[in-house]
């Protein structure tokens, strides 16, 4: 989905205040590593909680590990075996409003190449998917490195 200018720095503002509150309330999980499914979690809970009144989106699913595209699994160009996002953003059963698409790495694990090939294709406006932004995020113990996705 093409997201306007106004959209991407709105989905911005609420990517870095749910990292901020998780930094805040739940530091604990981050300096222990190995919590990356937790802190997933946590994120979609304040996540939640910060664009649940924005009306644009108030028709929209937050889903973790979401990897169907409506009844076959989800799958990428470069990744044809299949895929499993971390975070969605969008309305189920259909791919015209992928609004968001998030994947997450802990300071702890090194693999980051894999995630990064998943968000390019996802956020692919020739793909299937066309997530309108696309955000790799790398909690560490200080603050987390956010990297932003479009594909146009």
């Amino acid at each position: 989905m093409i997201l306007n200018v106004e959209q991407i720095e709105i989905l911005k503002q609420s990517v870095n205040s749910t990292l901020e509150n998780i930094y805040k309330d739940e530091y604990d999980l981050i300096e222990r590593g190995g919590m990356e499914q937790s802190l997933s979690f946590r994120f979609g809970l304040y996540f939640n909680d910060i664009i649940k009144n924005l009306d644009w989106l108030k028709n929209h699913n937050i889903d973790l590990e979401y990897n169907k595209n409506g009844l076959n699994p989800k799958r990428t160009a470069r990744r044809p075996n299949g895929v499993r996002p971390d975070l969605i953003l969008h309305k189920r059963r259909e791919n015209i409003n992928n609004i968001l698409v998030v994947e997450f790495k802990g300071w702890w694990n090194g693999d980051r190449e894999s995630d990064l090939i998943k968000l390019e294709d996802f956020v692919n406006q020739d793909g299937e998917y066309k997530y309108g932004l696309g955000v790799f995020i790398e909690f560490n113990t200080e603050k987390p490195k956010i990297e932003y996705f479009t594909g146009y």
